[in-house]
């Protein structure tokens, strides 16, 4: 894993105190928390990189929603490849982590664009939640290369897989993808075709009984 951009703790820091955390020292702590949890041995994509990495999608956008940056800090602090509740966990995670400080109304929001990162549900027409989806999958549209990366990143992640259970899996999950438009905002659409090039490149792998 690559080293996380110095300035990420001085902007978790900032985004903290601009929604009610009363003092750094407080942010601070939750930070180490955070920062804990994303540094686990077992994450090779779902790390602090892939925050980096959105935040940095988040940026190129140009908006301004302070509530979805803060879906992002947050929505895959708990990420373990063995259980299949990570999305609820990390927001019970969040929401005993701000519960001092947040407004109910943030609180709200953020629990919800949280919720529209599981793609187990339907997904949701809000147009926050588009984006935030969008800047989630930003990795499918990734240089042929960094997909690559990724690939072997994610099933390092299952490494307690077996490779034919792994490539049936992945398949099934990816293969979903192609049944719809993977991006649904304005700033993504552009990229759809070299996501689904990726994926069919990648399914052709895993169907043809390749490297998992």
């Amino acid at each position: 894993m690559n080293p996380p951009p110095a300035n990420l703790q001085t902007r978790f820091t900032a985004w903290c105190l601009h929604h009610g955390a009363s003092e750094s020292s407080a942010a601070a702590h939750l930070w180490t928390q955070l920062s804990t949890l994303y540094t686990e041995p077992h994450r090779h994509y779902h790390h602090l990189g892939h925050i980096a990495s959105s935040l940095a999608e988040f940026d190129a956008t140009g908006s301004n929603n302070s509530l979805i940056e803060g879906a992002i800090w947050f929505h895959d602090v708990i990420y373990d490849p063995k259980r299949g509740d990570n999305e609820a966990a990390s927001i019970a995670w969040f929401l005993d982590a701000t519960a001092s400080w947040l407004d109910p109304r943030s609180t709200t929001a953020i629990t919800r664009l949280i919720e529209a990162t599981d793609f187990r549900l339907p997904p949701s027409d809000d147009p926050d939640s588009r984006l935030m989806v969008d800047i989630d999958l930003a990795i499918l549209s990734a240089s042929p290369e960094s997909y690559e990366d990724y690939c072997q990143a994610i099933r390092r992640e299952y490494a307690h897989v077996s490779d034919e259970a792994f490539r049936e899996g992945r398949a099934k999950v990816m293969a979903g993808f192609l049944e719809r438009p993977i991006y649904r905002t304005e700033w993504f659409i552009g990229r759809e075709e070299r996501a689904r090039e990726n994926i069919v490149r990648e399914l052709g792998r895993l169907r043809g009984g390749g490297p998992a």
